[in-house]
């Protein structure tokens, strides 16, 4: 066998390889702009939470567009999903602060996958034009 053929045949395998990488990589920049999303929805019923009395209504979304008329208990503490079914109760300016970090992780998280897609993307195009000249 020929070492243009190898060298065919192992650049082949890596584009196959990498294009499968780059598409775990495009899922993962969009399960993070999708969770930036959740965070600034948050963030802003949270504000919203806040400028209301105490026994004002409200509608509260549960789902597919579906509301439910609720009426506001109480706004110093809201329950935080730590994941796995439990919750904790936090202040509400302890939710906001634990918002704004989380939301610093995802963008910092979703800066490197960018930069991951990209160097992917190169090395994609780079092997592309290697199996044309070659």
């Amino acid at each position: 066998m020929s070492e243009s053929r190898t060298t065919k045949e192992q650049l082949a395998a890596e584009y196959g390889a990498l294009a499968q990488l780059l598409e775990d990589v495009r899922r993962r920049v969009d399960i993070l702009n999708t969770t930036l999303a959740e965070i600034s929805a948050a963030k802003s019923a949270l504000e919203e939470v806040s400028s209301l009395s105490e026994g004002e209504e409200l509608l509260v979304p549960v789902g597919a567009g579906v509301f439910v008329r609720a009426k506001l208990a109480g706004k110093d503490k809201v329950l935080v999903t730590l994941g796995a079914n439990i919750m904790v109760e936090k202040a509400l300016e302890d939710t906001r602060k634990y918002l704004e970090e989380r939301e610093q992780k995802v963008r910092d998280a979703l800066q490197k996958s960018v930069a991951d897609y990209q160097a992917l993307v190169s090395r994609l195009r780079d092997i592309e034009q290697r199996l044309r000249s070659a």
